[in-house]
Protein backbone atom coordinates (compact mmCIF):
# COMPACT_ATOMS: atom_id res chain seq x y z
CA UNK A 1 0.00 0.00 0.00
CA UNK A 2 1.28 3.51 -0.80
CA UNK A 3 2.60 5.53 2.23
CA UNK A 4 -0.06 8.24 1.89
CA UNK A 5 -2.81 5.62 2.09
CA UNK A 6 -1.36 3.61 4.96
CA UNK A 7 -0.78 6.58 7.24
CA UNK A 8 2.96 6.05 7.14
CA UNK A 9 4.08 9.39 5.81
CA UNK A 10 7.66 9.18 6.92
CA UNK A 11 9.81 12.13 7.87
CA UNK A 12 8.06 14.61 5.58
CA UNK A 13 4.65 13.76 7.04
CA UNK A 14 5.87 14.17 10.63
CA UNK A 15 7.46 17.51 9.74
CA UNK A 16 4.23 18.76 8.18
CA UNK A 17 2.23 17.60 11.24
CA UNK A 18 4.64 19.47 13.52
CA UNK A 19 4.67 22.64 11.42
CA UNK A 20 0.93 22.81 10.73
CA UNK A 21 -0.04 24.21 14.17
CA UNK A 22 2.79 26.72 13.94
CA UNK A 23 1.70 27.80 10.46
CA UNK A 24 -1.90 28.15 11.62
CA UNK A 25 -0.80 30.25 14.60
CA UNK A 26 1.33 32.39 12.31
CA UNK A 27 -1.62 32.89 9.93
CA UNK A 28 -3.86 33.98 12.82
CA UNK A 29 -1.29 36.61 13.76
CA UNK A 30 -1.16 38.22 10.31
CA UNK A 31 -2.41 41.81 10.44
CA UNK A 32 -5.61 43.05 8.79
CA UNK A 33 -6.91 46.62 8.59
CA UNK A 34 -9.99 47.56 10.63
CA UNK A 35 -11.90 50.67 11.57
CA UNK A 36 -12.25 50.67 15.35
CA UNK A 37 -14.71 52.68 17.45
CA UNK A 38 -13.75 52.96 21.12
CA UNK A 39 -15.75 54.88 23.71
CA UNK A 40 -14.29 55.16 27.17
CA UNK A 41 -12.33 52.45 28.93
CA UNK A 42 -15.36 50.50 30.17
CA UNK A 43 -16.82 49.51 26.77
CA UNK A 44 -15.21 47.08 24.35
CA UNK A 45 -14.07 48.56 21.06
CA UNK A 46 -16.25 47.88 18.01
CA UNK A 47 -14.24 46.84 14.96
CA UNK A 48 -15.19 46.41 11.31
CA UNK A 49 -12.72 44.87 8.87
CA UNK A 50 -11.73 47.07 5.95
CA UNK A 51 -12.12 45.53 2.51
CA UNK A 52 -12.37 48.50 0.13
CA UNK A 53 -13.34 52.07 0.82
CA UNK A 54 -16.07 52.11 3.45
CA UNK A 55 -18.35 54.87 4.62
CA UNK A 56 -18.32 55.95 8.26
CA UNK A 57 -20.96 58.44 9.38
CA UNK A 58 -20.66 60.17 12.74
CA UNK A 59 -24.01 61.74 13.60
CA UNK A 60 -24.78 63.72 16.73
CA UNK A 61 -26.88 66.48 18.27
CA UNK A 62 -24.79 69.66 18.35
CA UNK A 63 -24.23 70.67 22.00
CA UNK A 64 -25.08 74.35 21.51
CA UNK A 65 -27.42 74.46 18.50
CA UNK A 66 -29.31 71.31 19.61
CA UNK A 67 -29.71 70.23 15.97
CA UNK A 68 -28.48 67.15 14.10
CA UNK A 69 -25.02 67.12 12.47
CA UNK A 70 -23.55 64.36 10.28
CA UNK A 71 -19.95 63.97 9.20
CA UNK A 72 -19.37 61.42 6.43
CA UNK A 73 -15.95 59.87 5.99
CA UNK A 74 -14.53 57.51 3.38
CA UNK A 75 -12.14 55.15 5.15
CA UNK A 76 -9.43 52.85 3.84
CA UNK A 77 -6.09 51.60 5.16
CA UNK A 78 -4.52 55.05 4.67
CA UNK A 79 -7.05 56.64 7.01
CA UNK A 80 -10.20 58.75 6.82
CA UNK A 81 -11.23 61.48 4.42
CA UNK A 82 -14.03 63.85 5.39
CA UNK A 83 -16.19 63.97 2.26
CA UNK A 84 -19.47 65.54 3.45
CA UNK A 85 -21.00 67.47 6.30
CA UNK A 86 -24.71 67.94 6.87
CA UNK A 87 -26.15 70.18 9.56
CA UNK A 88 -29.53 71.70 10.33
CA UNK A 89 -28.61 75.15 11.65
CA UNK A 90 -25.71 77.59 11.51
CA UNK A 91 -23.76 79.08 14.36
CA UNK A 92 -21.62 78.00 17.33
CA UNK A 93 -18.78 76.37 15.43
CA UNK A 94 -20.80 75.04 12.51
CA UNK A 95 -19.77 76.07 9.00
CA UNK A 96 -21.25 79.21 7.51
CA UNK A 97 -20.57 78.12 3.93
CA UNK A 98 -22.48 75.33 2.24
CA UNK A 99 -22.91 73.85 -1.25
CA UNK A 100 -26.61 73.06 -1.09
CA UNK A 101 -29.65 72.98 1.15
CA UNK A 102 -31.48 69.66 0.88
CA UNK A 103 -34.26 68.12 2.97
CA UNK A 104 -33.73 70.53 5.86
CA UNK A 105 -29.93 70.18 5.89
CA UNK A 106 -27.13 72.45 4.81
CA UNK A 107 -24.69 70.25 2.86
CA UNK A 108 -21.02 70.81 2.24
CA UNK A 109 -19.04 68.48 -0.06
CA UNK A 110 -15.44 68.22 1.10
CA UNK A 111 -12.23 66.32 0.49
CA UNK A 112 -10.13 66.63 3.65
CA UNK A 113 -7.53 64.06 4.68
CA UNK A 114 -8.01 63.45 8.40
CA UNK A 115 -5.49 60.67 9.01
CA UNK A 116 -6.03 57.45 10.91
CA UNK A 117 -7.65 58.86 14.07
CA UNK A 118 -10.84 60.82 14.70
CA UNK A 119 -11.00 61.96 18.32
CA UNK A 120 -14.23 63.31 19.84
CA UNK A 121 -15.50 64.30 23.27
CA UNK A 122 -19.23 63.60 23.57
CA UNK A 123 -21.87 64.02 26.25
CA UNK A 124 -25.04 61.92 26.61
CA UNK A 125 -27.06 64.88 25.26
CA UNK A 126 -25.18 64.52 21.93
CA UNK A 127 -27.05 61.26 21.22
CA UNK A 128 -24.18 60.02 19.04
CA UNK A 129 -24.76 57.45 16.34
CA UNK A 130 -21.85 56.01 14.37
CA UNK A 131 -22.54 53.82 11.35
CA UNK A 132 -20.22 51.87 9.10
CA UNK A 133 -21.50 51.19 5.58
CA UNK A 134 -25.06 51.88 6.70
CA UNK A 135 -25.00 49.70 9.86
CA UNK A 136 -25.08 51.44 13.23
CA UNK A 137 -22.17 50.16 15.31
CA UNK A 138 -22.27 52.62 18.22
CA UNK A 139 -24.88 54.68 20.08
CA UNK A 140 -24.21 56.72 23.16
CA UNK A 141 -22.34 57.54 25.24
CA UNK A 142 -24.13 57.06 28.56
CA UNK A 143 -21.53 59.19 30.35
CA UNK A 144 -19.36 62.06 29.14
CA UNK A 145 -16.55 60.31 27.32
CA UNK A 146 -13.96 60.34 24.63
CA UNK A 147 -15.00 58.54 21.44
CA UNK A 148 -12.19 57.53 19.10
CA UNK A 149 -12.60 56.25 15.55
CA UNK A 150 -9.30 54.77 14.43
CA UNK A 151 -7.98 52.94 11.40
CA UNK A 152 -5.45 50.35 12.50
CA UNK A 153 -4.14 46.85 12.01
CA UNK A 154 -5.11 43.98 14.29
CA UNK A 155 -4.28 40.27 14.11
CA UNK A 156 -6.65 38.33 11.85
CA UNK A 157 -7.63 36.26 14.92
CA UNK A 158 -9.09 39.41 16.53
CA UNK A 159 -11.05 40.16 13.36
CA UNK A 160 -12.42 36.60 13.32
CA UNK A 161 -13.46 36.85 16.98
CA UNK A 162 -15.19 40.17 16.25
CA UNK A 163 -17.15 38.55 13.40
CA UNK A 164 -18.18 35.61 15.58
CA UNK A 165 -19.21 37.95 18.39
CA UNK A 166 -21.29 40.07 16.02
CA UNK A 167 -23.24 36.98 14.89
CA UNK A 168 -24.22 36.06 18.44
CA UNK A 169 -25.85 39.32 19.35
CA UNK A 170 -26.23 42.98 18.67
CA UNK A 171 -23.11 45.00 19.32
CA UNK A 172 -24.93 48.31 19.47
CA UNK A 173 -25.83 49.83 22.85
Amino acid sequence: MAPYLSGECGTAGRTVRRLLPLLLLLALCLPVWVVEIAAGASLPAQRVRLHDDISVIVGYVHSVEQTWVEETYVVDSRGARLVRMRWQSSGAGLPGEYDSYTEGFYVRELDIDIGRTLDYWFLPLNQVEISVDGTVVFRGPDLPSRVVVRVRRVPVAVSILDSVGARFGSRVD
